[in-house]
């Protein structure tokens, strides 16, 4: 259940950094223009890094560790 709940997390990172990018507007990936920076929603897309980062540490805890018989067999 923990493997399932890590690539779903994983996979919402992905979707929000990659819809952020593709949906920003390109003039509007100026970072020292304050009101182009509200536009980028880079908020959203650090928050989307982190959404992956969770997912994958949870995703990696689940498997065993190397020369570790798992668990199911």
């Amino acid at each position: 259940m923990k493997r399932i709940l890590g690539l779903l997390i994983t996979t919402i990172g992905i979707l929000l950094i990659g819809s952020f990018f593709i949906f920003t507007p390109n003039h509007a990936f100026n970072p020292a223009d304050s009101v182009s920076g509200v536009q980028a929603s880079a908020g959203i897309v650090y928050g989307g890094f982190i959404t992956f980062g969770v997912g994958m540490v949870i995703f990696i805890s689940t498997l065993p560790f190397a020369g570790e018989k798992s668990k199911n067999s």
